[in-house]
């Protein structure tokens, strides 16, 4: 950014938080606090934007003249989404419904300084699992905890031994699409 300016991360996402540090992105963190439930009906696409807004929003009044950046990421498959487990059964009875199946990781960002208009996206990211079977399922969980993982799973913790494939940008699956956000950024620069 423009003078050694940090931006605000409006999340407490440790993988969002590696993503900016490895694409040398100066940030620091001031997760947002608002009501992240879904209205009824609400398509997932528009939801993970209109909280990814609403998190920009509550922070950047905390902080005028600042940058702010803020994102919600949701799984989906056949339309419904997929969020944190409840527990451990919860988290097998995820990675078993996406068996053999392509389901979707979608991000909404938004960027927002002050009260001007944020500029919002959404970037999918297809994710196509290998056939699993419980004892998969189980052999994935001793090598990560999925209780904090929207879907139950992380691509970057032993994903390969859940995926078979991604179509798309494996940051977003991570959690933000660093590669768009770099662009973005240098939008807002020039």
């Amino acid at each position: 950014m423009e003078n050694g300016e940090k931006i605000i991360l409006a999340s407490a996402s440790p993988r969002r938080q590696e993503l900016l540090r490895e694409a040398e992105i100066a940030f620091e963190v001031h997760p947002a606090e608002i009501d992240e439930d879904l209205r009824p009906g609400e398509l997932p696409e528009a939801a993970v934007m209109r909280l990814a807004e609403l998190k920009a929003a509550e922070v950047s009044a905390r902080f005028p003249g600042r940058l702010v950046l803020a994102a919600d990421t949701m799984v989906v498959l056949r339309g419904r989404a997929f969020g944190k487990p409840f527990d451990l059964a919860d988290a097998k009875r995820m990675l078993a419904t996406f068996s053999a199946c392509t389901h979707e990781v979608l991000t909404g960002v938004s960027l927002l300084r002050d009260a001007s208009p944020p500029v919002t996206w959404c970037s999918t990211t297809a994710v196509t699992f290998r056939r699993l079977d419980m004892e998969a399922i189980e052999a994935y969980f001793r090598l990560v905890c999925p209780l904090d993982k929207a879907g139950s799973y992380a691509i970057q913790e032993h994903g390969d031994l859940l995926i078979e494939k991604i179509d798309g940008w494996r940051s977003n699956v991570i959690g933000l699409p660093i590669e768009e956000v770099k662009r973005k950024l240098e939008e807002f620069q020039g």
